[in-house]
């Protein structure tokens, strides 16, 4: 959906829209299906900026870190950017590559007099998915010898010998007080 500018300038515009996308889309962000997202907020105007403020909602199903198995998950999120408009550029971007500074996150600069919702809201997807999925916070993963998965059965599979370019941090733990390291 594009929303113009024009239609917040002297109140706030309400915006209200499901968003579905393809699943090559997906791929790029870590996903194996996600549902069709509903988005739903207004843009308001605040001189000379607009404020796009809105809750997203919809389900991901990611790929669980350890088994490998998929893991559905019920996403609500906030949306809240700061739009600049900027008049459209001829020619070219102009000034290359600028150093974002921390005042710069949640800025979005738009050219001309609107801007496309499906872009900002797959970048807020992209955001949500977690990086280190997990099918439950115990979840034991699969076997690195047979492969087999141990949350539902058990393997005879040897332990894997530590790498030896570890020996020597293996000995600094030993000699640390009480034996073991403080994470443990």
């Amino acid at each position: 959906m594009k929303i113009r500018f024009d239609a917040a300038r002297f109140e706030p515009f309400s915006w209200q829209e499901s968003i579905a996308f393809a699943p090559e889309e997906l791929a790029e962000l870590g996903l194996s299906a996600l549902g069709p997202v509903e988005c739903r907020g207004s843009l308001t105007y605040s001189a000379p900026s607009f404020l796009l403020r809105g809750a997203l909602r919809y389900e991901q199903t990611v790929v669980c870190d350890r088994c490998l198995k998929p893991v559905e998950l019920a996403v609500q999120g906030d949306l809240d950017l700061m739009l600049i408009e900027r008049p459209r550029l001829r020619g070219g971007t102009g000034g290359g590559e600028a150093e974002l500074q921390e005042s710069d996150l949640g800025v979005v600069e738009v050219a001309g007099d609107g801007f496309e919702t499906r872009p900002l809201v797959l970048e807020q997807v992209a955001l949500g998915v977690p990086m280190k999925p997990l099918c439950r916070e115990n979840c034991r993963g699969l076997c690195p010898v047979c492969g087999i998965d141990r949350n539902v059965e058990s393997c005879d599979c040897a332990a894997l010998a530590p790498d030896p370019r570890w020996a020597a941090l293996a000995s600094l733990k030993g000699s640390l007080p009480g034996g073991k390291s403080s994470g443990n």
